[in-house]
């Protein structure tokens, strides 16, 4: 489940102190309404033990009870406090803990428009030269101005076969350097009316490929990352994060694109330089500030720390709101140079947007140092995922 420190309850309020000033107040005129009853009900001699202590003492001694069970109640309240707020601190620790872990890549493979290779796609994307073209899609009648695959222009069907048998293979040259009694996730992400063919063929290749048991994860895209997170923690884990963004009707500006990237919740003794993947935090246009906020802290690092960013999405290359939240946040790193906007020059690539980020994320970390990531999966949601990529 989502770390949510918002969802934790408020500290305990003080237990306010009883007022001596209204207790004295209190005591006064009990005795005076003590004296007033006995004078006034007393029909024997005024004198002696039993009227002055049924005068004054009885008064005194009511006043003193009420007073008593009042200073009981109030440290019961302060203990009761106390209590609480100290669970609530453990709570936080606890979550905050469970916020922290993180995942080790240890491997990005990518078929997209500008590149099939993650060096290639770095170079490619600082060249600054847009990736489109006018292509026709395979769900559309007319050409649109998108980064299309050209290796899918035609028999698709049969294109298809041949990348998600090129996946299997992949997913295998890093899965068998790694013991085989490791659990083995597979998260895959793709268009719906792709979904069911390419399931069956991609498992059907890992099994044959790998020799090993695949286990499906519930979920796609950062939702499924993060409950990976929680839900394998318990032991060594392997994820293969697949992802194909091939849209039957693109619009102007998107990308295709096929990720995969291999993830470990332990650190592999053979991939001494795999960097790590910080636990996504999801937010919104107009919560960016506070997801940034609360990658840093699943990260573990100062703003200060940072040193370059990666971002898809209308919702954060129209409003300007991510350039806001990183200022306001206190990054140090140039706006201008560090910041990088991949829709510009690749195009959008939808569901596969954040492992695009990734894997670029990934190949400038180790040189430049710790990289945030900002993604918009859904361009008709307001759904933003907020990422940190450092060194291990």
């Amino acid at each position: 489940m989502p770390v949510c420190l918002d969802a934790i309850p408020d500290p305990a309020p003080p237990v306010p102190r009883p007022d001596t000033r209204r207790w004295l107040l209190l005591l006064a005129l009990m005795i005076m309404g003590g004296i007033a009853l006995v004078l006034h009900s007393w029909a024997s001699e005024r004198s002696g033990f039993v009227f002055w202590f049924t005068a004054l003492g009885l008064p005194f001694c009511l006043w003193g009870l009420i007073f008593s069970l009042r200073r009981f109640a109030y440290k019961a309240g302060q203990v009761a406090a106390e209590a609480r707020n100290v669970e609530r601190e453990k709570l936080i620790d606890n979550e905050i803990r469970r916020g922290q872990r993180c995942a080790w890549i240890l491997g990005c493979h990518i078929q997209t428009p500008a590149a099939s290779t993650p060096a290639a796609l770095l170079e490619s994307w600082s060249r600054t030269t847009p990736m489109f073209d006018l292509a026709l899609p395979r769900g559309g009648s007319s050409p649109v101005r998108y980064a299309a695959l050209p290796e899918l222009q035609e028999n698709f069907s049969d294109r298809l076969m041949t990348a998600i048998s090129w996946l299997a293979d992949r997913a295998w040259e890093i899965v068998k350097t790694l013991p085989g009694d490791i659990p083995c996730w597979l998260m895959l992400d793709c268009d719906d009316d792709l979904y069911a063919q390419v399931k069956a063929k991609l498992a059907e290749g890992l099994a044959e490929v790998t020799g090993r048991h695949i286990r499906p994860l519930n979920g796609s895209g950062m939702d499924a990352l993060d409950g990976w997170l929680d839900q394998a923690w318990g032991r060594p884990g392997i994820l293969l994060a697949v992802t194909l963004s091939l849209p039957a009707r693109p619009e102007q500006g998107d990308c295709d694109a096929i990720t995969l990237v291999v993830l470990s919740n332990r650190p592999a003794a053979v991939f001494p330089a795999a960097l790590r993947l910080h636990r996504p935090e999801k937010g919104a246009p107009e919560t960016l500030g506070c997801a940034l906020t609360r990658a840093l802290l699943w990260a573990n690092a100062e703003p200060g720390a940072l040193c370059g960013s990666w971002y898809s999405g209308k919702a954060l290359s129209q409003a300007g709101g991510w350039n806001r939240a990183c200022e306001e946040q206190g990054v140090t790193f140039s706006l201008t140079t560090d910041n990088r906007a991949i829709d510009a020059v690749l195009g959008y690539a939808g569901r596969a947007s954040p492992w695009l980020a990734v894997v670029l994320a990934n190949g400038v970390t180790e040189q430049q140092g710790p990289q945030v990531i900002a993604v918009q999966p859904g361009a008709d949601r307001d759904d933003i995922w907020v990422m940190v990529i450092t060194q291990h």
